[in-house]
């Protein structure tokens, strides 16, 4: 009986008249167990509709992250995973190092709250680095750039120089996403007083498997939900390769980017390629054309 199934009976069961309701003061003892396990702890979900070998995983997951104490990882359900961390920096730096990804599965995390009960967490943001393209020069700033961000999800870092102008062809945004809704491709704004409206194109980097029908994690395109039975010419994509952006390298820029160093802490570059294998549709398979180039809004 795995852990879902116990707490589903223990919904289902119900006190005799003989039995005695007990409500214990574990104030204390609760607290000091959240300092001692919670506060150190991450809780993952592989996204993928097909169960993953937990071993294969573990080792993977402690060759990429190389955090400077040891960590443990529990397997509590099918593709669900606690990490038992010895110190609170490792911790942190994993959490905010990512996306992490493992055989292009997207690997989400959430920090446990409350007494830490995983089937209540629902999996759905992803910190990811979004760029911003289509901009006009005079727009290429970290205010405008936090803004837009801000329509895409919560933003946490806006790339810029020191006098906080984004001295590239596009503007970088790191922004916390809600991946329980389709990813979005576009926005559409009216900058200033300008009454004309401008098309931003958003591109992500590091991104892994992802439905090109539906914009959603989780499943392969040929197991999605919206396909039905449309096959062939009947089935129009709403995303292609061009939703994936190449990652800049501190030439593209003007400024100086900031890098985390492999040794002394957990990149947010390695983990999206550190897979043993990056799958791509057949394209026999799909029978589905997909381009390069976004589509024309």
């Amino acid at each position: 009986m795995d852990s879902e199934e116990l707490s589903s009976l223990c919904l289902s069961l119900a006190l005799k008249e003989e039995e005695e309701v007990l409500v214990p003061d574990l104030e204390a003892d609760l607290q000091a167990q959240r300092e001692r396990s919670i506060d150190r702890s991450l809780v993952g979900c592989v996204l993928s509709t097909r169960p993953i070998v937990s071993d294969a995983f573990v080792h993977m997951i402690k060759g990429v992250w190389k955090t400077k104490e040891r960590f443990e990882v529990e397997a509590i359900r099918s593709n669900k995973f606690i990490f038992h961390f010895l110190s609170t920096t490792d911790r942190r730096r994993v959490f905010s190092g990512g996306p992490w990804c493992y055989q292009n599965k997207l690997l989400v995390l959430e920090e446990p709250t409350g007494v830490g009960h995983y089937l209540k967490m629902s999996f759905s943001k992803v910190p990811l680095w979004v760029q911003l393209h289509n901009i006009p020069v005079f727009c290429m700033s970290k205010t405008v750039g936090s803004i837009l961000g801000n329509m895409v999800g919560l933003v946490q870092e806006v790339e810029c120089n020191q006098d906080e102008l984004c001295l590239c062809t596009f503007i970088r945004v790191r922004v916390i996403i809600d991946i329980s809704k389709p990813l979005k491709r576009i926005l559409k704004v009216r900058l200033g007083t300008y009454k004309e409206l401008v098309t931003i194109l958003l591109r992500y980097e590091h991104l892994p498997e992802l439905c090109f029908l539906c914009g959603l994690f989780g499943h392969p395109l040929k197991e999605c939900p919206e396909r039905g039975a449309l096959q062939g010419d009947n089935l129009k994509l709403k995303y292609g390769a061009w939703i994936k952006a190449p990652i800049p390298s501190i030439g593209e820029t003007s400024f100086q980017h900031k890098r985390r160093q492999p040794s002394s802490s957990p990149s947010s570059h390695t983990p999206a390629h550190g897979s043993s294998s990056t799958r791509q549709p057949h394209a026999a398979a799909t029978k589905i054309r997909q381009t390069s180039q976004p589509p024309h809004w």
